[in-house]
């Protein structure tokens, strides 16, 4: 059996396990998501699912490597370090405001961190293709991977708004991802996404609508964040970089609602109040329901059938993305 099936495997049943003894402990704690305001759920629903996804992928990809012969499974960890590393203060800043909430400066400063230290590793947006014509972007690398980074991380955490909205789209854009990781010759990171995939899946047993258990900050912001950072790796690394096209099809349902929401509150910040990078941050995080599956459950859509829905479009658009990628390995 391929490691990465069996990694997806293992990942999603150690998920389907581990997620009701999280929820369980959630309610114990007290932590749970209460209705009321811009929330679409009638009762309380707890949270933390991220966590169950988390410990699931990590104990899904040591026994797989465990299990597995002849695998270079400290290779493997070696390369993994600066996103494991940069993944878990995304997780810890996650569980933070899950817990007792945290502010969007101090959010953002950790996100700014994670960012670094991948970058540090390596991992930059050094090429753009577009039309077949490649641009090498210099110092604009930084300021460029940085902005995907945090871009998406953020991206999927607004798009976590109504039930296994963005655990399924984290499935399909994963494993469009990995697919490109695979042919492109990068195993590490392809592995971390087949275990990220998997628990993603097992984890939506309960999430899919009506959701027993919520992803969380946690659970949405590191999806984002690892996505954003393995999407690099099967973007630019090799002899040639894929289409600019190539991610942002795969991404483009997370990217046009993060896009419209910024644009929206930009322009909505009140008048007749002192202008700071403070109260910026403020009103660019503050919540609304006016996101894409908001305005289509609006519409009378059934939660189900939205989801549903905008499945179908990112699997349409991903697998126009793997169509059009003309994928080159290294």
């Amino acid at each position: 059996m391929s490691i990465y099936l069996l990694l997806a495997l293992g990942s999603a049943v150690l998920a389907v396990v581990l997620t009701p003894l999280v929820a369980r402990a959630s309610v114990l704690l007290g932590l749970v998501d209460a209705p009321g305001g811009r929330k679409v759920h009638a009762e309380s629903v707890p949270r933390l699912g991220g966590v169950a996804i988390v410990v699931a992928a990590i104990l899904g990809m040591i026994l797989a490597l465990a299990v597995a012969p002849g695998r270079p499974a400290p290779d493997i960890w070696t390369t993994l370090r600066p996103l494991l590393l940069a993944g878990g203060l995304i997780f810890l800043v996650g569980i933070l405001d899950d817990i007792r909430g945290v502010g969007p400066a101090p959010k953002l400063a950790i996100e700014l961190v994670a960012a670094l230290i991948v970058m540090t590793s390596g991992l930059l947006i050094q090429r753009v293709t577009l039309l077949g014509v490649s641009w090498d972007l210099g110092w604009l690398a930084w300021p460029v991977t940085i902005v995907w980074l945090v871009g998406m991380t953020n991206a999927f955490n607004l798009l976590d708004g109504i039930d296994g909205l963005a655990a399924g789209i984290a499935v399909i854009a994963g494993g469009a991802c990995g697919a490109i990781l695979i042919v492109r010759g990068h195993p590490a990171e392809a592995m971390l996404l087949a275990a990220v995939v998997g628990a993603a899946l097992g984890f939506l047993l309960f999430n899919f609508s009506p959701a027993s258990i919520f992803l969380g900050d946690c659970g949405s912001l590191l999806f984002g964040f690892i996505l954003a950072a393995t999407a690099i790796a099967g973007w630019q690394k090799g002899a040639t970089a894929l289409a600019a096209g190539v991610p942002l099809l795969i991404f483009a349902l997370p990217i046009a609602d993060s896009a419209g929401t910024l644009i929206r509150r930009g322009f909505a910040r009140p008048e007749g109040k002192p202008v700071s990078i403070g109260s910026v941050l403020r009103q660019l995080a503050e919540p609304d329901r006016q996101h894409i599956h908001h305005r289509l459950v609006g519409l009378g859509w059934s939660t189900r059938r939205t989801v549903l829905i905008l499945y179908a479009v990112t699997g349409v658009l991903s697998m126009l993305a793997l169509a059009t990628a003309r994928v080159n390995t290294p």
